[in-house]
C-alpha cells in the first residue's frame, strides 16, 4: 500500500480484505484472518487519476512490486489454509 500511495496519480489507498466468508465473517480483523478460517485475502483499494496513471502502469507497479508466482507468502510470511496472500486484482 505505501508504495502504491507513493505513484503519480494515485489518490488514496485503503487496506483491507476481500474473497472470504462474509456469511460468517462479514468484517474480519487481522488476527480472525490469520486464523485462516475466514478464507479472505488482503487487499488494497486504490483510487487513482487515469489522466495522471493509466492502468497499464499501475500494473506494471503491482507486478514489479509482488510475485504472483511465489506462491502463498508476503515479505517472508507464509499464510495459513487457502492463503491471505494470493494473488487477486
Amino acid at each position: 500500500e505505501f508504495a502504491l500511495r507513493r505513484l503519480p496519480g494515485i489518490i488514496s489507498t485503503e487496506v483491507g480484505y476481500a474473497g472470504g466468508d462474509d456469511v460468517n465473517h462479514p468484517h474480519p480483523t487481522y488476527r480472525d484472518v490469520c486464523k485462516g478460517d475466514t478464507h479472505h485475502a488482503e487487499v488494497v483499494k486504490v483510487v487513482f487519476d487515469p489522466t495522471i496513471l493509466e492502468i497499464p502502469k499501475l500494473l506494471d507497479c503491482f507486478f514489479a512490486m509482488h510475485d504472483a508466482t511465489m506462491g502463498i507468502r508476503s515479505l517472508g510470511k507464509t499464510a495459513v489454509g487457502c492463503g491471505q496472500y494470493r494473488s487477486c486484482i
